[in-house]
C-alpha cells in the first residue's frame, strides 16, 4: 500500500496542499479529480520524486510505501522503489524509435559484452528489445511499428508508447497517470482505459488523473476530489456495477455530483445558439477553399480534402487520433509539406509558411501549448505580445530606423491586464511566469496571444486538451465570443465530440486522413461513432 499521511506544501507563501490523507491500494485504480490549481500535479510530484518539490523547500507529512517510510529526491529513487509514471506532457526521445523508447534504461545487453565490460559498457541487442517491444505492444492490444521514430508519431501513439514504456517496467508497484487520455479521441480512449485495467489486474496501484469525469467513473474504484489543495471527499466506485439500461443516467447523475464537489457549485455547459445549419446555401464566398489539399503530418496526415470554410462559422474537425483531425491548421500554415490547391478570400496561396499566413491574417492555436504555444520561463506580458510584437508589429515604439523595434512596455501592459480581466485568469499578476499557471489558464494566455494578431481565420487545435471542467466550458464560451464579437471564423479540431457539436455549425468527420462526411451538430452520437469508423452516413455500406 502506498499512503500519505498529513501530507501539506507550500509554493512561495501559498499553500498547493494542505493536511492530505490518502491510501492507494495494490490492484486497484484511483481516480483523483480536482479543477485546475486543487493540487493534483503537486501530489503527482510527490510521489514521483520530481525535482521543484525538493527544490522549492520540501513538503511536511509522512509518505509510506508498503509500511515503510519513504521520500523521493528524485525521480529515480521513486522508480528504484516501484512508482512509474506517464506524464501529461511527453517524455519521449524523438530520435530514438518505439522499441528503443520502450526499452530506455532497461534494455537487453549481449551477455558476453556484460561479461567484459559490465552492464553500464555493455553491447545493446537491438533485436532482443525489438522482440520485447513487439510482445509488450502485443500485449496491451496496441498495432504500432517498433521501428518507428518516435518524432513521427501522432500525439495518440505518443501516449500509447509512454503508457508501454511503464508496462515494460520490472519491478513496478504504483503507476501514476497524469491526463492520460487528454490527446486521445473516443475509440483510443477506451482501449487506453482497457489497459489500465489490465495493468491493475496485475496487482500494481493506479492512480489515475483526469479532467474527463466519465472514465474515471468507468475505471476507478475509488475516487479522491481535491479542492483547494485539500480533500472534498473520497468515495467508492464500481466501474461495472450499473446495469447497461441505466448505466448512461446513473454516470449522467454523478458527473455532475462530482462537478459540483470540484467547483462548489453547479457548472453549466456552454451552448452555442447561433449556429449556421447549411453555410453552403450562403450567399457568402468561401474564405478558404481546399481542393485536393493534403498535409504530410508524421502519425496524422491529410489526403486529398475538398473543403470549402464560410466567414464567420465555426467548423469543427474531428477523427480518431491520427486519422488527420490535427493537420489542417499545420499545413496551411507551413508547419509540414502541403499539396493541392488552397484559396484564401478567393485568391489562390502558393506558398506556405507562418510569416505569410500571419500577414494573411490567419492565425493557430496549437494543442501543445507548453512545447510550442508558451515561452514557459517568460511572463504572462512576453507571452500574451510577442508574436504580435514580431509578427505585426504591434506593441513596439516608433523608430526613425525601421529595423530597430523596441517593445512599448505600456501598450504590452495595458494589453495584457485587459486580456487577464477579460478572459479571468487566474494569476497573482501579469508579471507572473507562465510555467506557473494551470493548465486551463495557461489556455487562456495561449488564446490572448492569438487575438492580438487580430486573424480572419484561427486554427483551433484541441482547445481543451489537458484541462478541468469549468475551465473547458470557459474556454468554449471564449470561442464563440471571439466568432460573435470579431466576426472570425474559426476552425476547431477535437476529439471531443460532444464539445463540438455545442459550438460548431458543421462538422467534418475524417477517416485515415480522407473526408467521410460533413455532418450537423444535431447528428446523434452514432452517426458520429460510425463516421469516425469510416462508415458514411450517405453510403453506409462503405468505407471511405
Amino acid at each position: 500500500m502506498l499512503e500519505l499521511k498529513n501530507i501539506s506544501k507550500i509554493y512561495g507563501g501559498y499553500p498547493a496542499l494542505t493536511a492530505i490523507d490518502l491510501k492507494i491500494y495494490p490492484g486497484q485504480v484511483h481516480g483523483i479529480v480536482g479543477v485546475n490549481g486543487s493540487g493534483k500535479s503537486t501530489l503527482l510530484n510527490i510521489l514521483s520524486g520530481q525535482r521543484i518539490i525538493s527544490d522549492t523547500g520540501g513538503y511536511r507529512g509522512d509518505l509510506v510505501l508498503e509500511n515503510e517510510p519513504a521520500a523521493f529526491a528524485d525521480p529515480g529513487q521513486a522508480m528504484a522503489a516501484g512508482i512509474g509514471m506517464v506524464h501529461q506532457e511527453f517524455a519521449l526521445i524523438a530520435g530514438l524509435s518505439v522499441s528503443e523508447n520502450i526499452c530506455l534504461s532497461r534494455e537487453n545487453i549481449y551477455p558476453w559484452s556484460e561479461r567484459i565490460f559490465g552492464r553500464d559498457l555493455g553491447c545493446i541487442n537491438p533485436s532482443a528489445n525489438r522482440a520485447r517491444a513487439v510482445k509488450v505492444l502485443g500485449e496491451m492490444g496496441v498495432d504500432l511499428d517498433p521501428d518507428i521514430l518516435a518524432g513521427e508519431l501522432g500525439v495518440g501513439a505518443k501516449q500509447f508508447v509512454e503508457l508501454a514504456r511503464e508496462f515494460n517496467r520490472e519491478g513496478l508497484k504504483f503507476l501514476l497517470l497524469d491526463e492520460p487520455t487528454a490527446v486521445l479521441g473516443g475509440q483510443d480512449a477506451l482501449k487506453l482505459i482497457t489497459i489500465v485495467k489490465k495493468i491493475a489486474a496485475r496487482g500494481i496501484g493506479v492512480v489515475y488523473v483526469s479532467h474527463r469525469l466519465e472514465e474515471v467513473l468507468d475505471c476507478c474504484d475509488r475516487i479522491t476530489i481535491l479542492r483547494n489543495g485539500r480533500v472534498v471527499t473520497s468515495l467508492e466506485n464500481n466501474p461495472s456495477g450499473s446495469p447497461k439500461t441505466e448505466h448512461s443516467q446513473i454516470n449522467k447523475d454523478k458527473i455532475c455530483a462530482l462537478s459540483h464537489s470540484m467547483v462548489g457549485r453547479t457548472v453549466n455547459k456552454t451552448q452555442r445558439v447561433e449556429t449556421q445549419r447549411a453555410p453552403k446555401d450562403s450567399a457568402k464566398r468561401p474564405i478558404l477553399t481546399l481542393s485536393s489539399f493534403s498535409v504530410e503530418k508524421p502519425g496524422d496526415c491529410l489526403d486529398s480534402l475538398d473543403l470549402d470554410v464560410f466567414p464567420g462559422e465555426i467548423l469543427g474537425i474531428t477523427s480518431l487520433s491520427g486519422h488527420g483531425r490535427s493537420s489542417m491548421g499545420p499545413g496551411i500554415m507551413g508547419l509540414y509539406p502541403v499539396g493541392g490547391k488552397v484559396w484564401f478570400n478567393q485568391t489562390p496561396v502558393f506558398s506556405f509558411n507562418p510569416s505569410q499566413m500571419i500577414q494573411k491574417k490567419i492565425g493557430m492555436l496549437t494543442e501543445d501549448r507548453r512545447g510550442q504555444g508558451l515561452l514557459l520561463d517568460h511572463s504572462l506580458v512576453e507571452n500574451m505580445t510577442f508574436s504580435a510584437i514580431q509578427a505585426k508589429a504591434k506593441f513596439v515604439k516608433k523608430s526613425r530606423l525601421p529595423f530597430l523595434r523596441f517593445p512599448d512596455t505600456k501598450q504590452c501592459l495595458a494589453y495584457a491586464n485587459s486580456c487577464q480581466k477579460l478572459l479571468n485568469i487566474d494569476c497573482r499578476s501579469v508579471f507572473q511566469k507562465a510555467f506557473e499557471l494551470s493548465g486551463g489558464n495557461q489556455q487562456k494566455v495561449c488564446i490572448a496571444n492569438a487575438l492580438s494578431m487580430a486573424p480572419t481565420l484561427l486554427f483551433v487545435n484541441d482547445p481543451t486538451r489537458g484541462i478541468d471542467v469549468e475551465a473547458k466550458e470557459s474556454i468554449l464560451a471564449l470561442l464563440i465570443q471571439a466568432q460573435k464579437t470579431h466576426g472570425m471564423t474559426l476552425v476547431v479540431s477535437s476529439g471531443e465530440i460532444d464539445e463540438l457539436k455545442r459550438i460548431c455549425d458543421r462538422i467534418v468527420v475524417l477517416y485515415q486522413g480522407r473526408m467521410v462526411d460533413v455532418l450537423p451538430p444535431d447528428m446523434t452520437d452514432a452517426d458520429y461513432l460510425l463516421a469516425c469508423s469510416g462508415i458514411s452516413k450517405a453510403d453506409p455500406g462503405s468505407f471511405a
